[in-house]
């Protein structure tokens, strides 16, 4: 890795200490869907907290020396116990946890990336406060004392369209009394697909498919013959039926109309004057829009191409190919 001479020197210590714990925790805890928290992937060390816990305690302990008092030995060796019992119950607070990857949900671009996860405890034991979070993400809490599982969803922040990787879950936890930190970070292999933002603009053109049956009368017109109505005064002759009349059934108008297609083609092609995410953004407004009203859509990216179609499942899949679509016209 290259690193700037003028770099300041504690961020390239912090940088390289980084890299290297990153690439330890992927040696020691690998990326499974399914973790069971044992004394092998879980840390623990004192907090802010404990740390000054433990500097009243050397306080007491050395003025029960200089004064020779017995109370203040009695109470800095019950500190002592204490803080070193909180070790034990702090860690057993995450010991035999398992925690297991669940399917996420697709989002759109700013919105927060769900991912799902559920934890679950193999025996009796209760389990309270653990805090789950991504780094510099929003912590969410949990139990694990009524139920045998609980399953909850850790947010994180998407800047980008694409299928997002999520980075290590920190699981932890302080209970009881927050003098310790016990804490595991592990590696889900859980993933999101991000949509691009939809953004409103005008239409895409339309395409014709005559004779597909998806056409619709569109109003009077004069290309095909629709059927006959009744005479009304003003009408124009050239459009009466006159075989119908000269059969004695009266004057009998014909009517014409023009059919369209109710059908439409996103295609890239027609939007120009915009960036790329622009153009994905306003096609996936479109394909949203026209979901809603029912309309049958097609969709045409470069090196992309998906068929007319609607319903659901046909606009999860429009939508997918607009967040995995690269400039090289291929799909991650």
């Amino acid at each position: 890795m290259y690193f700037d001479p003028m770099m300041n020197p504690s961020r390239a210590l912090s940088i390289r200490f980084s890299k290297w714990h990153q690439k330890w925790l992927a040696k020691h805890i690998p990326a499974l869907t399914e973790v069971s928290l044992h004394r092998r992937n879980i840390f623990i060390l004192p907090t802010s907290q404990g740390l000054l816990f433990l500097a009243s305690l050397c306080l007491i302990f050395v003025t029960a020396i200089n004064y020779v008092l017995s109370l203040a030995f009695g109470l800095a060796f019950l500190m002592l116990s204490v803080f070193l019992l909180c070790i034990l119950h702090t860690f057993r607070n995450l010991q035999h946890i398992h925690v297991k990857a669940l399917p996420s949900e697709a989002v759109f671009c700013g919105e927060d990336a769900i991912f799902n996860v559920q934890l679950s405890r193999p025996t009796k034991r209760e389990y309270e406060v653990i805090e789950l979070n991504f780094p510099r993400g929003m912590k969410c809490q949990l139990d694990l004392i009524e139920s045998t599982a609980v399953r909850k969803s850790v947010l994180l922040k998407t800047s980008k369209r694409g299928r997002i990787k999520a980075p290590r879950l920190r699981i932890g936890t302080r209970f009881p009394l927050g003098l310790w930190n016990a804490w595991s970070n592990v590696d889900l292999d859980m993933n999101c697909l991000v949509y691009p933002l939809p953004i409103a603009g005008d239409l895409p053109a339309r395409i014709s498919t005559s004779g597909s049956g998806s056409e619709q009368a569109s109003g009077p017109g004069t290309e095909d013959y629709y059927g006959l109505r009744n005479y009304q005064p003003g009408d124009s002759l050239r459009q009466v039926a006159w075989k119908v009349l000269a059969r004695g059934q009266g004057m009998q108008m014909k009517q014409f109309v023009d059919y369209v297609d109710d059908r439409c083609m996103l295609d890239w092609g027609c939007l120009t004057g915009v960036d790329v995410e622009e153009r994905l953004s306003r096609l996936c407004y479109w394909v949203l829009a026209l979901s809603r009203s029912g309309t049958p859509f097609g969709l045409r990216l470069p090196g992309v191409e998906l068929d007319m179609g609607e319903g659901d499942e046909h606009r999860r899949q429009a939508l997918k190919a607009l967040a995995l679509w690269l400039p090289g016209g291929m799909a991650s």
